[in-house]
């Protein structure tokens, strides 16, 4: 058999291996191109095909990812929602020929087993020239611990093929070509996820360190360095990258996502995962982004390989400073990496044992990297890689091959519980939610958008309700999304618009709403009622739709009689959270630190809803126990606070301490069977605008508790 036949029967069995590989893991009928259902039955993977599905049904826009229908207001790009942009560009090329529920994920998941697979087995093979020890080898590499859970949950982070493709081409690409290499290369990894591209410049940078120490060319060094990244931005700014501000792309923080220094002990995510490990139990505390379980075998391995080296050291007179000098970009590689996976903010089981502050510009920039645990993946192939082949260098073929099948062999065994969870159980599957009511096929055709009264975060209930209906109606327009880069200044606009609507009474007519919560729909209730608006009760969801109220059937206007001001008594005191919002708030607030409590107003227009007994009651006063916004230094910054449309008390909040209680006079006359006080602010700031943090919400007040009392 010639070597370029053989060469080719070896990658057929590896795409072979790899389609069966992809059947196991998401079942035969799922790789179905339009079998969307597994899909949009979970949050990032249901994100990842709607934001297809509405960059498909789309035009072309320029820059060329921009997705306006996926979001409205706080629409950003394809890149943003995970849907591997580099398939949704060439698919759309030929969305004419495609069905509407056409899904190019399957394909992605059977590209990602086979590059895992294939790669990994050609860097062994070309470091050892043998067939059977590499296939052993790339084995390690396709059961990875790391690799199937992130394929599992977040389809784009499945990539990590691309971290094996840098190292290759440092190991194996001629010095002269390597820049072109490394260009496509990062230009490939910014059409699949930003972390990858963070990841392979620091790797890319790491060994162009390592050649500058040897050559001293400072010219080419500074060339190289900032060509490649240049063109990156480039394609960027081309790709979509750049349709939502730095500021909106800064996470949940620096630090809080970080890796655990027992992280590449721990086999379970968290408690609502498998185990991966049939040996280790789990370790509490550490982060969900910082899972990087190497497994017994691979333990075994890096100890294996780990003791060689000791041995040589003292028993071969290898010298420790060459080892390093020789190989300072790897160096650089496991210690960089490894301190931005773990963060200046260290952990040990879930608790911090050391902090270091970092300037707010500084912490500001990092944070736009906030899952730093992920930055350890370089690191765990590297130190694979290196192990692997140590091993065979310092091993007879033979023995050699005989060792790392037994290490295979401790790694599988180790790794049953995680791998029966998702080539035999595929618990990282799930049914969507199918809705089932006649009313969810009229809305398509009778409303252009599709939106939520609170447009936030929906990761929660509304999401996980929606998700298949959007991905599978021809929802023209809508902003409930996932966004990784949401415009909080975009989002607090389309809260306050949406809030004065209601005010005002003028519900666009092309607009269907999903209510956020029970306190929107009291307020949407009272405001609307004179209205043509009609409010269905389906699926366990309230929708809000403008010109429907003819359409109300009798169990519609059933379960609307039921939605009623919740009653309180005078002289207890009612003290706010937002996890509590449905009870007496209405639009305009927002969520304060849980340990704090209370609820901050937002925007120009807060409302509080109440019944209450006693109404005949004279003397009666309201208590009302704030805080102002007090980074707020604007001499005009003030609320009026209004009783069922009149004015009881205009406060200067610019004059009140930290902790001030409102008492306001109440006439006999002033309370109603249904009450709405109102908060109108004026000359609100957000803390964005003065640099405070990327918190866009205008804030006036911090509302902790409200009390009724006679005196």
């Amino acid at each position: 058999m010639n070597l370029k036949l053989k060469k080719q029967l070896i990658t057929l069995s590896f795409a072979i291996c790899s389609f069966l590989l992809a059947a196991a893991f998401l079942g035969f009928e799922n790789l179905k191109f339009n079998e969307i259902n597994w899909l949009l039955g979970t949050s990032d993977i249901s994100n990842a095909q709607n934001g297809w599905t509405f960059f498909k049904n789309d035009k072309w826009h320029f820059p060329l990812g921009k997705n306006p229908n996926y979001g409205l207001d706080i629409s950003t790009s394809i890149i943003f929602s995970d849907s591997i942009p580099l398939l949704a560009f060439i698919f759309k090329l030929f969305k004419n020929l495609l069905s509407d529920n056409f899904q190019y994920f399957s394909f992605w998941i059977f590209l990602c087993f086979f590059l895992q697979f294939y790669l990994s087995y050609i860097i062994i093979y070309k470091l050892t020239n043998s067939i059977y020890y590499s296939l052993i080898s790339s084995i390690f590499f396709i059961i990875s611990p790391i690799f199937i859970y992130r394929l599992g949950i977040q389809m784009s982070l499945g990539g990590h093929w691309l971290i094996l493709l840098a190292f290759y081409i440092n190991f194996f690409i001629e010095e002269n070509r390597k820049l072109k290499f490394w260009i496509f290369l990062l230009i490939l990894s910014i059409l699949i996820h930003l972390y990858f591209t963070a990841m392979l410049f620091v790797i890319y940078i790491s060994f162009l360190l390592e050649s500058f120490l040897i050559t001293k060319k400072i010219k080419k060094f500074i060339f190289d360095l900032f060509f490649p990244l240049i063109i990156v931005l480039f394609f960027m700014l081309i790709f979509g990258y750049f349709e939502t501000s730095v500021v909106s792309t800064v996470g949940r923080g620096y630090g809080a996502l970080g890796l655990d220094l027992l992280g590449i002990f721990d086999p379970q995510v968290d408690a609502s995962n498998s185990n991966w490990s049939l040996f280790l139990n789990n370790i509490s505390g550490t982060s969900l982004e910082g899972f990087s379980y190497f497994g017994l075998g691979i333990y075994i391995l890096l100890f294996s390989a780990f003791s060689l080296y000791i041995f040589n050291l003292y028993k071969k007179k290898v010298e420790l400073k060459k080892t390093f000098s020789n190989h300072i970009g790897y160096l650089l590689i496991i210690v960089f990496l490894s301190l931005w996976a773990i963060t200046t903010n260290i952990h040990l089981e879930g608790k911090q044992i050391f902090s270091l502050p970092l300037h707010n510009y500084i912490f500001g920039m990092l944070s736009i990297f906030a899952a730093t645990g992920r930055f350890i993946w370089p690191v765990y192939y590297l130190l694979i890689i290196l192990s692997l082949f140590y091993i065979s260098k310092n091993l007879n073929k033979k023995f050699a091959s005989i060792v790392l099948t037994i290490i295979l062999s401790i790694q599988i065994a180790d790794s049953i519980p995680g791998l029966t969870s998702y080539f035999v159980e595929k618990k990282h599957t799930s049914k969507p939610k199918l809705l089932s009511d006649e009313i969810w096929s009229k809305i398509p055709n009778e409303y252009e958008k599709f939106r939520t009264t609170y447009l936030f975060n929906n990761y929660g209930p509304i999401f996980l309700k929606l998700n298949h209906f959007l991905g599978s109606s021809k929802i023209k327009k809508t902003d409930i999304v996932l966004v990784a880069g949401m415009d909080r200044s975009k989002a607090a606009l389309a809260r306050y618009n949406f809030n004065k609507s209601i005010l005002n009474k003028t519900l666009p007519n092309d607009t269907a709403y999903v209510i956020d919560n029970l306190g929107h729909l009291k307020q949407m209730k009272f405001f609307l009622k004179n209205t043509e608006v009609g409010f269905f009760y389906r699926d366990q969801v309230w929708l809000a739709l403008p010109n429907k109220k003819n359409e109300m059937l009798a169990k519609d206007r059933k379960n609307l009689s039921k939605i009623k001001f919740s009653e309180i008594n005078i002289n207890e005191v009612y003290k706010f959270n937002f996890k509590e919002r449905e009870e007496l708030l209405g639009v305009g607030w927002s969520h304060n630190n849980e340990s704090e409590g209370g609820v901050w107003s937002e925007g120009d227009i807060s409302f509080i809803l109440f019944r209450i007994k006693d109404t005949k009651k004279k003397e009666l006063k309201l208590e009302l126990n704030i805080k102002p916004y007090n980074s707020n230094k604007d001499k005009n910054f003030d609320v009026k606070i209004f009783l069922n449309n009149n004015l009881k008390k205009e406060v200067k909040l610019i004059n009140l301490k930290e902790n001030e209680r409102i008492i306001i006079d109440l006439e006999n006359d002033d309370i109603k069977d249904e009450n709405v006080i109102m908060f109108k602010f004026n000359n609100l700031i957000s803390p964005l605008e003065i640099f405070e943090s990327p918190d866009a919400r205008k804030l006036g007040i911090l509302l902790k508790s409200m009390k009724f009392k006679i005196e």
